[in-house]
């Protein structure tokens, strides 16, 4: 499902169609609903009883069966200016815990890929090596990536033990697309990884691929993260518990 909306969106490159606001800065492009078209056309299609929850369309979460998380382009704004950070993520949710996940990231030519107490992996090339965690032991040498939007005067709850990682760590990175930078931190090029909205379809897929490669996704509180968490945490294992003391002093 991933490389199926990986490809389309590589032959729309540079043409991402009608775009509009769904919301202030919040864009959706043609290609957005094109590939979110032919990905629960697919599900539908082969797994009629599943439930999906898609960033477009919508849904819901089946509390006992299987469920299709997708979001057919993580990264639109990206994506709308052929920037290469851009994305699909597919997570399969059953009775709440994440059992599959996939990240495509077309223009970068990688498929990152988890299944519960299988591993997760980095397809590249014609290679396929197994992700694993950074070993940063220390929080003043982390690397941190983040998709914050502080809301104005302060009043995300969350602003000061935020701001307190990144005054804390070594340098911190912005990538455009939720989906890319949790592969990023499976994979050992981040140690720490914030998200402060949460949308499932997003970062159903961190979870997975985080905690198969050796680290921690958590919420804000280090309990485990779920669909209703108010966001998410992952780290290498190492600088968890420092990081969520500094978002909970």
């Amino acid at each position: 499902m991933a490389l199926l909306a990986g490809e389309l969106q590589l032959s729309r490159l540079n043409r991402p169609g009608d775009i509009r606001e769904k919301q202030p800065k919040d864009i959706v492009t043609e290609v957005d609903l094109l590939c979110e078209e032919a990905m629960i056309s697919a599900i539908e299609k082969q797994c009629p009883n599943d439930s999906i929850l898609s960033e477009e369309r919508g849904g819901g979460i089946s509390p006992t069966g299987r469920t299709w998380l997708l979001d057919p382009v993580d990264g639109t704004a990206n994506f709308s200016r052929a920037n290469p950070m851009f994305c699909s993520c597919v997570a399969i949710l059953e009775d709440g815990v994440v059992t599959h996940a996939a990240v495509a990231a077309p223009r970068l030519r990688d498929l990152y890929h988890a299944r519960l107490g299988g591993g997760a992996y980095l397809e590249t090339g014609s290679e396929t090596l197994p992700l694993k965690v950074s070993e940063t032991a220390e929080l003043e040498y982390a690397f941190v990536g983040a998709d914050i939007s502080f809301i104005a005067h302060g009043s995300n709850p969350r602003r000061e033990g935020i701001q307190e990682v990144f005054d804390t760590a070594w340098q911190s990175r912005s990538l455009g697309s939720a989906g890319i930078r949790g592969a990023w931190m499976a994979a050992g090029y981040l140690d720490i990884s914030i998200g402060t909205r949460n949308t499932a379809w997003d970062y159903a897929p961190t979870v997975l691929l985080v905690n198969e490669a050796g680290g921690y996704a958590t919420d804000f509180s280090g309990e485990a993260w779920t669909p209703n968490s108010d966001g998410l945490v992952a780290t290498n294992a190492s600088l968890h518990q420092p990081v969520i003391r500094l978002l909970n002093p």
